[in-house]
């Protein structure tokens, strides 16, 4: 049986590919964070990084929604 070690393979690449994509999502929300003079409702960077950790598409969503789409109405940056 060749397919079964081939599966096993193609399931851990899985994993750690999604794992990276998931940490790299985390990290570019919160040097993107970093950059903001005033985040919305003060949150902190590394509160957003929190949250973008344990959502990581919905938690990049709602830091972009609420710091970059025309819903703000303050889009400072350093």
């Amino acid at each position: 049986m060749v397919l079964a070690p081939l599966l096993i393979i193609v399931y851990w690449s899985w994993i750690i590919i999604a794992i990276a994509a998931h940490l790299a999502i985390s990290v570019l929300v919160y040097r993107d964070a970093k950059t903001l003079l005033r985040s919305a409702l003060g949150i902190s960077p590394f509160l957003w990084f929190s949250i973008s950790i344990i959502l990581p598409i919905g938690g990049m969503f709602v830091y972009w929604l609420m710091n970059h789409s025309s819903l703000n109405k303050e889009n400072y940056r350093i």
